[in-house]
């Protein structure tokens, strides 16, 4: 019988040799990442150099153009508009600019008679552009004060605002509007009732 006796020093030494060799292959062989190292994340971001990472934001893009001034025809005016610089009048108490009204009307309206007449003329069988008319010079005190009606053609674009004045005893209409397009396909007319204390008016007004 063969008999074989173990070194129990020796064998421990071994075992403990080989444990130390596995944790020592263990650690080399783990590759870990850090973003504190400096590596930039997968997230969208910059890296600072130490190593702290700032989310980029960005602002959805916006978009400038042009802008360009359309005029338009809207509803009438009433009520008092103020009159434009170098005007006679108090108060502009109908203006509006559209393609129905019957051109070349103007005269002094002295009372409310005359002026619902006027209204009638020019509204060219609109009953509700008649009744405006009338309504815008309701307040008129005509003790102190006429009315001058006064509708124009102003060709290929849609006056914006008017002026009365006066040379003389001549009465004159100045109009503002936008620079016609090349192309006119719209004859727009302009109707505007101004508010003018008597002592402004002259004895025998004429229209030029």
């Amino acid at each position: 019988m063969l008999t074989v006796k173990v070194n129990q020093r020796g064998a421990a030494s071994a075992v403990a040799l080989a444990v130390s060799l596995t944790l020592g292959a263990v650690a080399c062989g783990s590759g870990t990442s850090d973003a504190a190292d400096g590596a930039p994340s997968a997230a969208t971001g910059s890296v600072t150099p130490s190593g702290d990472t700032t989310t980029a934001t960005t602002a959805p893009p916006t978009t400038a153009g042009p802008t360009t001034a359309v005029p338009t025809t809207g509803g009438p005016t009433t009520g008092g508009a103020r009159p434009g610089a170098g005007s006679i009048a108090s108060r502009v108490v109908y203006f509006s600019s559209s393609v129905r009204a019957v051109a070349g009307t103007h005269e002094v309206l002295h009372d409310r008679g005359e002026l619902d007449r006027f209204a009638t003329t020019v509204a060219h069988s609109d009953g509700r552009t008649a009744a405006e008319i009338s309504a815008g010079g309701a307040a008129t005190d005509f003790g102190r004060y006429v009315l001058v009606g006064w509708t124009e053609s102003t060709g290929c674009s849609a006056a914006t605002s008017a002026t009365l004045g006066v040379a003389g005893d001549s009465l004159k209409l100045r109009v503002e509007q936008p620079t016609p397009t090349a192309e006119c396909l719209t004859d727009f007319r302009v109707t505007v009732v101004f508010e003018v204390p008597k002592d402004r008016i002259p004895a025998r007004p004429a229209f030029g």
